[in-house]
Formats: structure tokens, sequence, C-alpha cells
């Protein structure tokens, strides 16, 4: 049954989201929607909806370009947000070393100084501004990554993302909203593109399709997606000062290959069809969660083998997203 419009007075405020289309950003617009926010979603004009068309009674889309100075100046001055989330950010080459995968990050980061600028002159401007990075930033930081730590990026995807935390970090002082950007681990949960990791393994494993397991010794950090869009709601609810960064993540790590072995018993399937390369050098990616725990009290609710058990039950039943 279609979500009936939020009365935005049940809990007070006025929520814009970027990336709302997204995997994190579909799930936090339905959160957002369940606590009863009026909530607004900035997508792009080609971004398929795909993921929000059973809610889309209860949002407002604004279908434009950030770039688009004066379309955005006028989407901020009808929603009037309280706050913004910031999730659009291309993940397509996270992977992608090589100089000609960096010019669509300079976009994304241009998105990012635009959308605060025009956030900071509106009037009123919001009560909070809060952008996503990613575990990627700290590259090769010795571990566990600690958000006072010096990053070393070893992508262009990640060195966008950590131009942008500088960006908030050097521009925070200034502005009328604190804006804090948040670091997230390995999300993974519903709706996620079979593209990414943890999907990617229960896809093979269901359909009994090849898949090979490239670094098997790598260690990660997984994050149920339930889990990290509570942390992003707790630092709306009681934010800390602007240009703040803030990790969110399990408090764990496992390995690339115990996590295989872990959905294989979950699915209850044979693992004849997965290869796993020979490696010798495991890089370990883990988030240190104090800060955010200090901050906001929050830590992760959901196990890994609970967040994997309804990950497959989704996938069972067909749902798998196209794209991230």
């Amino acid at each position: 049954m279609p979500l009936a419009p939020p009365d935005p007075a049940s809990r007070g405020g006025r929520v814009l989201i970027t990336g709302a289309a997204g995997f994190v950003g579909s799930h936090l617009t339905r959160r957002c929607v369940a606590e009863g926010r009026e909530v607004h979603v900035l997508l792009r004009p080609e971004t398929d909806a795909e993921r929000l068309k059973d809610i889309l009674p209860a949002i407002r889309v604004h279908r434009l370009l950030i770039g688009d100075r004066a379309a955005l100046r006028a989407c901020l001055d009808g929603a009037r947000p309280t706050h913004i989330y910031h999730l659009a950010f291309g993940t397509a080459r996270r992977h992608d070393r090589s100089l000609s995968g960096a010019a669509p990050l300079i976009s994304d980061l241009a998105d990012l100084l635009v959308l605060v600028e025009q956030a900071a002159d509106s009037t009123p401007p919001p009560r909070f501004f809060l952008r996503t990075g990613s575990i990627a930033e700290y590259g090769e930081a010795p571990t566990p990554f600690r958000e006072e730590q010096r990053e070393q990026p070893n992508t262009a995807y990640a060195a966008a993302i950590v131009a942008g935390t500088h960006y908030a970090g050097a521009v925070a002082p200034s502005l009328p909203f604190p804006l804090v950007t948040a670091r997230l681990a390995l999300v993974y949960g519903a709706g996620q593109a079979a593209d990414f990791l943890v999907p990617g393994l229960v896809s093979a494993y269901l359909s009994r399709q090849p898949f090979t397991i490239r670094r098997p010794l790598d260690r990660r950090d997984p994050i149920h997606v339930e889990d990290a869009v509570d942390a992003l709601c707790r630092l709306a609810d009681a934010p800390p000062e602007g240009g703040t960064i803030v990790n969110i993540g399990s408090g764990g790590t496992i390995g690339v290959g115990e996590l295989a072995e872990r959905i294989a018993g979950l699915v209850g399937a044979g693992t004849d069809h997965i290869l796993r390369m020979p490696q010798t050098d495991p890089v370990a990616l883990h988030l240190a969660i104090g800060r955010m725990q200090a901050l906001t009290g929050w830590s992760p609710r959901i196990g890994l083998d609970e967040g994997l058990a309804a990950l497959i039950a989704d996938m069972r039943r067909g749902r798998v997203a196209e794209a991230a």
C-alpha cells in the first residue's frame, strides 16, 4: 500500500537527500519517511528511481543537476530543508586506478562545492549538512583507521573523496551550519547491486554461477545498511561541530575468504564453483568507531549472520539491483 504524504510536524524538519536513488540513499530516504519527516530528494534528470517507486507518493522529487545553480537555488528556496544529506557520488570507478577515471570524480567534487555554497546562502540555511565519505579514503594508512590519521588514498576515487573531506574541514568554520563527513565501511544489505562484494557472493551461491575471489586474504569491515543509516540519523539528531569526520563501521573485520564461507553456509550451497586466486599481499580495511560511539552512543545492532541471512532471503525473492 502506498505511503501517505508525511506530516512534517510529526517529528519536525524538512530533509533534502541527494543520491536518494542509490543503495544507501534509498534506505535513508525510507527511514526519513518512516519518521514522518517532509522528504525532498534531488535526482539527476536521467536517474532511474526504481528503488524509490513504492514511496514516491510520500516524497517530493526534484530532478536537476547540482551544477545548475539557478535550478538548485529554486529547489532550495522551495524545499527550505532543515537537514541536507549529500550521498551523491559515483561508485562505478571505485576500483579504477587510472588517470582517465578522474574527470567524472572531479565533477562529483564540484557538485559538493556548489551544494555547500548554495545551502550556506539559503534563507534560512539548513541546520545540519552531512556528506558521506568512504573507508577507501584511508588507503594504505595503518589500521584500524582513525579519523585524525593522514589519509593515503591509492585510487582516483578515494583521492577525490578525500579532497571533499578536506574542503569540508576548511570551510566549516565559515558556514552557518555544521558540515560533517561520515566515512562508511563496507555497507551491505537489501537492494545493493551485485557488482559489490557481498551481494555478488550471495548471487554466485544462489545461482551456482562461477565467481572469482581475487583477494581472499584481504579483510573487510562489513556493516548492515540499516545500522549505517541509523548512524547517519543519530548524527543529525545530535550534530557534532562542523568539520568533524566520523567513522561508521562494524568495529571489526572478517577475511574475504571467510566471508565467502559464511555466506555459503547460510545459503546451504557448495563451493566448487568459487575460485580463489593466490595472494601474498593481504590488505585490511578496518574503521575505528570510538568517536561515533562517544558522540552519539551509537553502536551497530545487526550481527553479520543476521544481516547476511536477511540479504539472502531478499535475494531469493529476486530482489537485486542492476546498478549501484
